[in-house]
């Protein structure tokens, strides 16, 4: 009878650790993401749909997973989401600070000019 109740404690605590897991996940990515919007927000940056927003933060680092140049990722975000080349250049940089910090390194010389200062996060 003891040999039950262990396998089933050791299932319970297994369930328990990973509904922990998962359940603290979400907090983590929601502090990211108000870090996020609150960076953009204190340099003039803002977007209608937050969600949006933090979409196009995660696709900045989908366009580095792929090869493309930041340049190139500042520009479509010009064109995408009106903003200024400055302006575009900001997000791309605080956007690999907060969701690809894989890539610090990854803005190119040509892009330096949009950016004189770095993201204050």
């Amino acid at each position: 009878m003891n040999v039950g109740r262990g396998k089933w404690s050791a299932s319970c605590a297994a369930v328990l650790s990973g509904a922990a897991l998962l359940c603290a996940a979400p907090a983590a990515a929601d502090s990211m993401d108000d870090a996020f919007v609150g960076a953009l927000a204190k340099n003039g940056i803002a977007f209608p749909d937050r969600g949006n927003e933090i979409a196009m933060g995660h696709s900045v680092c989908a366009g580095f997973d792929r090869g493309e140049a930041s340049t190139a990722l500042a520009m479509r975000l010009v064109k995408d989401a009106d903003l200024s080349p400055k302006q575009a250049g900001y997000f791309v940089r605080v956007s690999v600070s907060a969701y690809c910090a894989q890539y610090p390194g990854k803005t190119d010389n040509s892009f330096n000019w949009m950016v004189p200062f770095p993201p204050m996060m």
